[in-house]
């Protein structure tokens, strides 16, 4: 039973991605770049600056209402999708190292879009290196915790599995 609901949770986190990765997509895609919070690598500033001079008002404006707001809920719905993964499957020392991880993916996550939006009040003449390298930073951070998480939940996953099929 419990694992169903989480099946279920895990569907609509991978769905809440989705949508907000088409919504980056379709409606934040500028000068044939996408998103700053969805570069793995981060950028840099001249990157920063072409992206956010290519930004029009309109995608400005939705990139600092709806964006941000869906950006906001999205990695809270991951983090319990993992929380309760990762509960399930571990105990001990892991299951605190493994929900310290995902605290340190939640608190990278908000960081980020925290500092990228003040990327973008900034617009691309006012940013500095400086404010820049941090929000890449932290861009990097969140999709290496995030690499290390799913990564944690795939091995728990096929040990379960293993052990089922053991016994």
């Amino acid at each position: 039973m419990i694992g169903d609901r989480l099946i279920w949770l895990s569907l609509c986190a991978a769905l809440a991605f989705a949508a907000l990765a088409g919504f980056a997509e379709t409606y934040l895609r500028a000068g044939g770049m996408g998103v700053l919070d969805g570069r793995l690598w981060g950028y840099d500033l001249a990157e920063a600056r072409a992206y956010l001079a290519a930004l029009s008002p309109r995608q400005t404006a939705l990139y600092l209402g709806q964006f941000r707001l869906a950006d906001t809920a999205f990695p809270a719905l991951l983090a319990l999708a993992l929380l309760l993964w990762f509960r399930r499957w571990s105990a001990g020392g892991l299951r605190l190292a493994l929900t310290l991880a995902v605290a340190l993916y939640l608190g990278a996550d908000y960081t980020e879009n925290m500092l990228i939006g003040r990327l973008i009040e900034l617009g691309p003449e006012r940013l500095t290196g400086q404010a820049v390298a941090t929000a890449s930073l932290f861009t990097q951070a969140k999709w290496m915790i995030l690499a290390a998480c799913f990564g944690a939940a795939l091995l728990l996953g096929l040990r379960a599995r293993n052990e089922r099929n053991l016994q």
